[in-house]
């Protein structure tokens, strides 16, 4: 029988290897009755919103775990999120497509927005039976400005503008979708995507099923900031 130990963020026994700042929204459990040399097999649960912290979370985790686990063969990303940040989302894209350890990437309930590319970045993508998809125009933030002079509104339309050409790059990769459909669907949040598992899998952005969360050696769940 397998022996499980968990963790949460005060802890600092298996941390010593893992190197997890103190302040982290991160709990690991693992198992006690092999080294974390010898695991073969991991497990990350990303939940909430993407920011710049969580993803710098999330690529040190997936650092410590290729150095402390040099043992891994797979690691299975589990996604809950509305999305977030752009910048950070494409960050973490990059993390997970060039990642040493092969990705399988998950739907577990809402992968929404800047949360999509994360989702297709990884080398296996499945979806659980009654997840959501959510594909719809880059946003920009106004800084709670009332007003906006000429200047400020091409500054923000440039900024929105980037953030479509990256979305329109990953998901001609990522979809089946053809360039009318990608172009209409980041026109306007009217005509966005909103796709469940089995439409998932018909335009090609899911792989397949994937029925509950699969046992790992190590867990490590990256989620918002606890109160």
């Amino acid at each position: 029988m397998k022996k499980i130990f968990t963790t949460a963020v005060t802890l600092a026994g298996w941390l010593a290897a893992f190197m997890l700042p103190a302040d982290a929204a991160l709990s690991v459990t693992q198992r006690t009755d092999i080294r974390p040399a010898k695991f073969k097999s991991a497990r990350i649960i990303f939940n909430g919103d993407i920011t710049a912290k969580k993803s710098l979370e999330f690529i040190d985790a997936l650092d410590k775990l290729h150095y402390a686990s040099p043992g891994l063969k797979e690691i299975t990303l589990y996604i809950n999120s509305y999305g977030g940040d752009m910048d950070s989302g494409y960050l973490l894209y990059q993390a997970i497509k060039n990642a040493a350890i092969p990705i399988t990437a998950v739907n577990i309930s809402m992968t929404a927005s800047s949360a999509t590319m994360m989702y297709c970045a990884a080398k296996k993508r499945l979806t659980m039976p009654l997840a959501t998809f959510l594909l719809h125009p880059a946003a920009v933030e106004n800084l709670n400005r009332q007003y906006i002079k000429p200047d400020e509104l091409a500054s923000l339309k440039q900024l929105s503008n980037k953030g479509n050409v990256i979305f329109e790059q990953i998901y001609r990769q990522c979809t089946n979708l053809n360039d009318d459909e990608i172009a209409s669907l980041l026109a306007s949040e009217s005509t966005r995507l909103l796709l469940n598992a089995g439409q998932a899998i018909e335009r090609k952005m899911a792989e397949g099923i994937s029925e509950g969360l699969a046992q790992a050696d190590i867990s490590v769940i990256v989620t918002d900031d606890k109160a």
